[in-house]
């Protein structure tokens, strides 16, 4: 009997086209392109099913980190600054800090992992000498209802509740008079876990907000219960979950090393082209580096091979789609593309053959494309395991540009890494040279608001489209998208507009 261990034999692309396509494999030459469809032309057929939206988990794990909500927001300038990575950890997702110059990435990321998530760090606050009227302008102005009382010196004196104060009459009365002190104040300490405050805020009797306080009893914070009714963290040893992009250049590799002692949990290479000699070198070199410290997402890839090279250099998710995204003109202006939809669905057998072999298998991350939680359901049914967003996320008033430029009539400027604008402000590292024609444009988004406000229904309708297919996690809706094929109907132009509103909203 032969006790050697096996050699190891990576799949190679041509297997998996072998079980896609066998009527085109082993053809000289074929007239027919291959067909290949979008996500927004592809629905979910609902099929027999006991799974409640509220029962379905979106969880997953990928390489050492665990994520609640399996959203990342896209690399770019638009997007993703420190506000985007807090707002977004929150809530159970994951933002990826774009690769600006060096300092001002390390400082996105260490703002964003310095950050207690929903503490309100800066609030309006009042002395306790000052007047009622001073607290009505803050009320009025500002909308804030609930006022902490600082002392000259920093210490919290107490709490200013405007909803238990007369103002007519008594506008020259001190705050002081007023207040709740703090010795009838439920209040923590800095040290305190969030699992401590979160309990305290949703469970313990009139215990609406929480001053946080040092040991000398200065000022900190505040936690309002009302934020807490999605509170959904991500924790990556001890921190909030964060990542960054980096490019193939060596340097690049200092920001992996900066990052990983920072405490970021994800390092995404970011490239324009996954499957090249110098993504899948780098790959390896970040792996290294960072071992089961970080996670190493990599691409974009448009094909199987470049997946399952990647999967060999080690990368623990692959991120696939050229051309897909609302804002990129790849496919138009340069011809190279492909549907994202057909491209989901060769990777996931590629991946199934992966994980049957008992190899390093990347989970799937679709990027471009997915403007909502309809395209986001039908991304994960058809063998992604998380999305990253763009344009979805960048109506946010966490998005960089929302931060940066404001809004303007209810519309937030949105632009692509590859547009003119985004080259105009950096030297492209991916060309090695100064890069000239653009392949993205510059629009405008709907303004939504604070992400906390609207994400969660986003994703309960995620949820529902997953529970109509009877998927109680994301695993369970790759299983069902295998051996049910039927599940996953194409409409024609006909069908997608009876499928859309109809009438004047």
């Amino acid at each position: 009997m032969d006790t050697k261990k096996s050699e190891f034999r990576p799949v190679s692309a041509e297997e998996i086209y072998q079980i896609l396509y066998p009527e085109r494999i082993g053809e000289y030459f074929n007239l027919e392109p291959l067909a290949g469809n979008t996500l927004h032309e592809v629905r979910l057929r609902p099929i027999h099913s006991g799974i409640m939206p509220f029962a379905v988990d979106l969880s997953l794990a990928i390489g050492p980190v665990n994520i609640k909500l399996p959203l990342f927001s896209a690399a770019m300038d638009a997007v993703s600054g420190a506000e985007m990575l807090i707002a977004l950890n929150e809530m159970g997702g994951c933002g990826i800090a774009y690769r600006a110059k060096y300092r001002e990435q390390m400082d996105i990321l260490a703002r964003a992992l310095a950050k207690k998530p929903f503490l309100v760090d800066n609030p309006k606050c009042l002395r306790p000498t000052q007047i009622l009227e001073d607290a009505k302008d803050i009320l009025t102005t500002y909308g804030f209802s609930t006022i902490p009382v600082v002392r000259d010196d920093g210490t919290l004196d107490g709490v200013l509740f405007t909803r238990d104060v007369a103002f007519k009459g008594h506008l020259d009365d001190p705050v002081e008079k007023w207040m709740m002190s703090i010795d009838k104040l439920k209040y923590e300490k800095v040290q305190t876990s969030f699992d401590r405050i979160k309990d305290r805020l949703l469970n313990e009797q009139e215990c609406n907000v929480l001053p946080l306080v040092d040991d000398q009893f200065r000022f900190q914070g505040i936690y309002f219960m009302k934020d807490f009714f999605h509170a959904n963290p991500n924790w990556h040893q001890s921190r909030p979950l964060v990542g960054l992009a980096i490019g193939v250049l060596p340097e690049d590799l200092d920001r992996a090393r900066t990052a990983l002692e920072l405490g970021a949990g994800v390092v995404v290479i970011d490239s324009s082209h996954g499957n090249s000699p110098a993504v899948i070198g780098q790959t390896a070199s970040v792996k290294k580096i960072v071992g089961r410290e970080m996670a190493v997402i990599v691409g974009n890839v448009a094909d199987v091979d470049g997946y399952l090279r990647l999967a060999v250099a080690g990368a623990d998710g692959v991120k696939c789609g050229i051309g897909s995204g609302s804002i990129c003109t790849t496919s138009l202006v340069t011809g190279a593309g492909f549907p994202m939809f057909t491209l989901i669905r060769e990777l996931l057998c590629a991946r199934q053959e992966l994980v049957r072999r008992g190899q390093n298998a990347p989970v799937i991350i679709p990027d471009g494309g997915i403007n909502g939680p309809g395209e986001m359901a039908v991304a994960l049914a058809a063998g992604g395991s998380a999305i990253m967003a763009g344009k979805w996320l960048a109506g946010a008033s966490e998005s960089l540009s929302a931060v940066q430029y404001g809004t303007h009539d209810g519309l937030v400027r949105y632009w692509g890494m590859a547009s003119r604008q985004a080259i105009k402000k950096r030297l492209s590292d991916r060309y090695g040279r100064q890069k000239i024609a653009p392949e993205g444009v510059e629009g405008w988004v709907e303004y939504r608001g604070p992400l906390r406000k609207w994400i969660g229904e986003d994703i309960e309708l995620v949820q529902g489209g997953l529970a109509h297919i009877g998927a109680e996690n994301i695993i369970c809706a790759h299983e069902i998208g295998i051996k049910n094929p039927h599940i996953f109907c194409r409409f024609t132009a006909v069908g997608e507009r009876q499928n859309n509103i109809r009438v004047k909203e």
